[in-house]
């Protein structure tokens, strides 16, 4: 399995979470097929960046994710992170079969 996470680093203007709501996550669900939804992050103490939201979108593998990013939605969703980038942090996760 492989798991592109979404953090929305916390911010007092509101326009990054409605672009996130009404853009980045429609999106988001076009490309996993099936509905991405975000949760509040209740930040640790022992971290110095704190979140607001978080999403996440899991497939199969590697070469799948590679494939949706490929195509027409992916590198629109691609442009909207790198217009983004300040906002948020992306971790990409690749679950290990054999654990």
């Amino acid at each position: 399995m492989y798991k592109m996470m979404l953090f929305v680093r916390k911010s007092d203007d509101q326009n990054v979470e409605k672009h996130l709501r009404d853009f980045t996550l429609p999106i988001l669900t076009e490309l996993a097929g099936k509905e991405v939804r975000t949760a509040e992050v209740e930040s640790s103490l022992l971290i110095e960046q704190k979140y607001k939201s978080f999403c996440e979108v899991a497939v199969d593998s590697k070469d799948e994710w590679d494939k949706l990013m490929a195509s027409e939605k992916g590198k629109k969703l691609n442009k909207d992170l790198a217009d983004n980038h300040r906002n948020i942090d992306i971790i990409f996760v690749k679950y290990d079969e054999e654990l």
